[in-house]
C-alpha cells in the first residue's frame, strides 16, 4: 500500500511539472535587468572612491618626497635648486651649486596616480619660506585641481 501511494505521488508531481521544463525568458530577462541595475550602482558609488584613494596615494607620495627633500637638506645644508628639480634625490645634480654630501636618496621619481610626474617648486609658491611638491591632480595641468601636501 506504501508503495503505491508513493508511486501516486510522484506520478502527481512529474505530471505537474511537465509544462514547467524551465525558465521563461521574460523571467531571465528580468533577473538580468535587476543585476544590471545593482552593478550599475556598485560602479558609480566606486568611482568617487576611487578618485578618493587616487587623491590619499598622492598626498603619501608627496609626503615620501618631502622626507627624502628633508634628509637631502639635513646631508647638504640646501635644498635641490629649483633647475635641479626632483631628479636629484635619484641622480647628482650637473647643474647649480653642486650638493657638498650628495646620495641616492630614492631609486626612481615616483609618477602621480594619473601618470603624471610630481611638480617641483622652490622657492615654493604655497609655501615661500620652503618648496612645493605637489601633483597636478587629474586635469592634468596646473590650476586648482592640484594636490598639495604640506609637510613641517
Amino acid at each position: 500500500m506504501k508503495r503505491k501511494v508513493v508511486a501516486s505521488c510522484r506520478a502527481n508531481i512529474a505530471r505537474n511539472n511537465r509544462g514547467r521544463a524551465g525558465y521563461t525568458l521574460m523571467e531571465i530577462m528580468l533577473v538580468v535587468a535587476i543585476i544590471a541595475v545593482l552593478a550599475g550602482g556598485v560602479i558609480i558609488k566606486m568611482t568617487g572612491i576611487l578618485d578618493v584613494t587616487k587623491i590619499q596615494r598622492a598626498e603619501q607620495d608627496i609626503a615620501n618626497i618631502y622626507s627624502a627633500l628633508k634628509l637631502y637638506e639635513a646631508r647638504n645644508n640646501q635644498l635641490p635648486e629649483q633647475g635641479q628639480g626632483l631628479d636629484a634625490l635619484v641622480n647628482p645634480p650637473s647643474t647649480g651649486t653642486p650638493p657638498s654630501n650628495w646620495v641616492k636618496l630614492m631609486d626612481s621619481l615616483p609618477l602621480d596616480p594619473w601618470n603624471t610626474p610630481y611638480q617641483y617648486r622652490n622657492p615654493g609658491k604655497k609655501d615661500p619660506s620652503g618648496v612645493d611638491v605637489y601633483s597636478f591632480g587629474p586635469q592634468r595641468k596646473e590650476g586648482d585641481g592640484n594636490v598639495y601636501r604640506r609637510v613641517n
